[in-house]
């Protein structure tokens, strides 16, 4: 009898790990690049909790190598550009028959080395918003957030001459959002937007307030006095690379826009491009309504 029994047990045992064996031996013929969905036909109840949390893993490790790809893509023929024009200023520097034509060209290649350096630093922060996961983190007045990304942004304007105006509405001093860092870099690069669209010695006004008609929701809001953007057109401009030829400066990388997209879609808030009063663009961003305590 016993070793009837032991048989008949060896057998079910056997029969229950047989899901699991055909599940290993899935899992082994896999390559790095296998990240669909395991079969789940028969598994035990018990296992089922695991193998769903091995999916959302799989689904993770796939966006990240799908923004991955996306980076070094379109990235890498854009760095091509800055690169062959650094090459050719450096020559002409060498080639400069005099002191005057070697400062002409210094001050060509500086311009050139610092396009070029924001282009990486604009690549990295995209790279970033597209590739980790928001995180969690305290909670920072707006106005504030504002003010630092404004004074990053101070000396290009200054350059241009265009003039930088902040005004933060009634009771929107305190109103906060949370991920300063990411907030940060989106206010930075829509401001520095304004300005590059703005003609030389322009206007641009930027406003922090909050929306009563969605529960006192912070809201960031930029207009600029450049040549604003078609109605038809203002979806795609969110797209990477997207230049627009009537920008009164020329050096943008076409990643602003991109960047301030990314980032609200990481802080749940929304993106609204509008004609501004002055003519040019408004670009409105509204957080969601802070929960009640």
């Amino acid at each position: 009898v016993a070793p009837a029994l032991a048989l008949v047990i060896g057998w079910l045992v056997s029969r229950s790990l047989a899901p699991l064996q055909r599940l290993a031996v899935e899992v082994r013929a896999r390559d790095s690049g296998s990240l669909q969905a395991l079969p789940v036909t028969g598994l035990p109840d018990e296992v089922l909790p695991l193998v769903q949390s091995l999916h959302a893993l799989l689904d993770r490790l796939g966006s990240a190598l799908a923004a991955q790809r996306h980076f070094v893509g379109d990235p890498a023929r854009e760095l091509r550009s800055p690169r062959t024009a650094l090459n050719l200023q450096v020559q002409v520097m060498r080639r400069a028959p005099d002191e005057a034509a070697r400062d002409e060209a210094a001050r060509a290649l500086t311009a050139g080395v610092d396009r070029a350096t924001r282009l990486v630093e604009q690549l990295l922060a995209l790279a970033r918003s597209e590739a980790t996961p928001p995180r969690e983190a305290h909670a920072a007045p707006l106005a504030g957030i504002v003010r630092m990304a404004m004074g990053d942004v101070a000396p290009l304007a200054e350059a241009r001459g265009t003039t930088l105006e902040l005004d933060v509405g009634d009771d929107a001093e305190t109103a906060t959002v949370s991920g300063d860092a990411d907030v940060a870099v989106l206010a930075r690069n829509l401001i520095d937007n304004a300005v590059r669209y703005s003609p030389h010695g322009g206007h641009v006004s930027v406003w922090v307030g909050l929306d009563e008609a969605r529960a006192s929701a912070p809201v960031l809001q930029v207009d600029d006095d450049g040549p604003g953007i078609p109605e038809g057109e203002r979806e795609m401009v969110f797209d990477r690379f997207v230049r627009r030829d009537n920008a009164a400066d020329q050096t943008g990388s076409g990643l602003g826009l991109a960047i301030v997209r990314q980032v609200a879609l990481r802080q749940g808030a929304e993106v609204v491009l509008e004609t501004s009063p002055t003519g040019g663009l408004r670009v409105r961003v509204a957080w969601p309504a802070p929960t009640p305590s």
